[in-house]
């Protein structure tokens, strides 16, 4: 029935479009998914510029003439500083700067030029407030933290954007073929409708019996123009969830693989929800960055004690090659004090960090819970998908012989066709149950393993992969 709905439809020159294309077609082109890849664009930066902290900063500052050297207040410098990860700061500045001494007035001799040369190497080392790899990246640290974040909110919207595709398309196939079934049962309420005319003509039934299958035929007609509306309008969401535009034309593959009807271990699909569940990751990765908030917070009420050791050069000479001589160099220590009285600032900061850190140790502990109840709710739901599956075929089944029988009782003239107007509404609203039974089984396999957080959008889509990993996976 679902091949045969499918061949009308691809008579209308549609090409086909499987639903593994059209998920790779949707994580290329959704909406969701392109915001998703500018949002990962954006982290890279931020991450790029916290790593440019630790990087060599080189800053030349050149004020000069062109073409004369006799010009006062000439300035020639580079600055270059280097940021590490345990707080300590390198900085090498060497520069020159031009002078004039005027000549003495009436004498013979001219102004006297002369360079005041200035090189200094500086390590700066803190003690307590900024000590520690812990506080000295912690840019860069939040930094990375956002980027992972980044990541799973990719996989998490690749999931999501999966089960929505393969809800969508499946539709598309359950209301072509309800098309087919609409279609067939319009065909028999029509010859219905003959019979029951010539019948009449004949004197052998009633007038009642010829306005019954006429109204079975205008039930038909509503129910069959209801399934083509609901194909144009599957259709127009499966090309939205694509990116496609909404006069599209495609065909789909007659395909609904079913369900497996194993039983699942709750307790086992707690465990990888817990283990895989990239929601749950991001809560535990939030927290731990909230301890670390908690330790730099920490830190800053620290007074500012920093060593600095300097091998600095300051000398005057008379040309600009003898301002950067290697000789005159002299070794100096000194310390630098800081504490504010006031730290109002740095203690709210404090606070606020542990408040926060409590905050998503509570998030975490109930979305565990959630996530259990969520579990042990899907797999009833899958359960009961299976179980409607095999109760939606049952009663296809019953329905197809309660319309051969009613027919044959009205053609032998044992009963009018009340009988066989109520067996057909019955045998059409099965088979739709039936074939709407298979697509949500169909896409309930994919939102249970995105429900466990293991769900492969670009591998999971032929339902031959276990709902549960295996153990082995699992431990890894």
């Amino acid at each position: 029935m679902l091949q045969a709905a499918t061949a009308g439809v691809s008579a209308q020159g549609g090409k086909t479009l499987t639903l593994a294309q059209a998920v790779d077609e949707a994580l290329a082109r959704n909406e969701r998914l392109v915001n998703q890849h500018d949002t990962i664009a954006q982290a890279d930066l931020g991450l790029r510029l916290a790593r440019n902290t630790f990087r060599p900063k080189v800053t030349p500052n050149i004020f000069g003439s062109f073409g004369r050297t006799d010009v006062s207040s000439q300035t020639y410098r580079v600055d270059v500083s280097q940021k590490l990860v345990t707080g300590t700061e390198l900085r090498l500045s060497t520069g020159t700067a031009s002078a004039q001494i005027p000549g003495v007035t009436g004498g013979s001799e001219g102004d006297v030029l002369f360079y005041n040369a200035d090189t200094t190497l500086t390590l700066t080392q803190p003690l307590l407030r900024g000590f520690g790899p812990s506080v000295a990246r912690r840019s860069l640290t939040s930094a990375e933290l956002r980027r992972e974040e980044a990541d799973r909110q990719q996989a998490l919207a690749e999931q999501q954007v999966t089960v929505d595709v393969a809800a969508a398309y499946y539709r598309v196939l359950s209301q072509q073929a309800f098309v087919e079934v609409a279609r067939q049962s319009l065909q028999r309420a029509r010859r219905l409708r003959d019979a029951s005319e010539a019948k009449l003509d004949a004197g052998l039934v009633s007038q009642l019996d010829v306005l019954r299958s006429q109204q079975l035929v205008a039930q038909a007609e509503i129910q069959l123009f209801d399934a083509q509306s609901g194909v144009e309008d599957a259709r127009d969401r499966v090309s939205f969830l694509m990116g496609r535009p909404a006069n599209d034309v495609f065909d789909v593959q007659a395909d609904i693989p079913r369900l497996d009807a194993e039983p699942i271990d709750v307790a086992r699909a707690t465990a990888v929800a817990l283990a895989n569940r990239l929601d749950l990751k991001s809560r535990v990765a939030a927290s731990s960055d909230a301890d670390q908030q908690i330790r730099f917070s920490r830190n800053q009420l620290l007074p500012q004690v920093d060593v600095n050791l300097a091998l600095t050069r300051r000398e005057t000479a008379k040309t600009f090659r003898d301002s950067f001589g290697l000789e005159g160099y002299q070794f100096a220590t000194f310390f630098t004090i800081s504490m504010p009285v006031d730290r109002t600032a740095q203690q709210v900061e404090f606070q606020s960090a542990i408040l926060d850190r409590d905050r998503r140790r509570r998030e975490i502990a109930t979305l565990e819970r959630q996530i259990a109840d969520d579990v042990k709710l899907a797999v009833r739901e899958r359960d009961r998908m299976v179980r409607s599956v095999m109760s939606a075929e049952t009663s296809v089944e019953i329905g197809k012989k309660e319309v051969e029988v009613a027919e044959l009782r009205y053609q032998n003239g044992l009963s009018n066709n009340l009988d066989v107007v109520t067996a057909e509404s019955a045998l059409l609203g099965a088979e739709g149950r039936r074939i709407q039974a298979l697509a949500d089984a169909a896409v309930s396999r994919l939102r249970l393993r995105a429900l466990l957080g293991v769900l492969d959008p670009r591998a999971d889509l032929e339902g031959s992969t276990p709902i549960l990993p295996m153990a082995s996976n699992l431990d890894q």
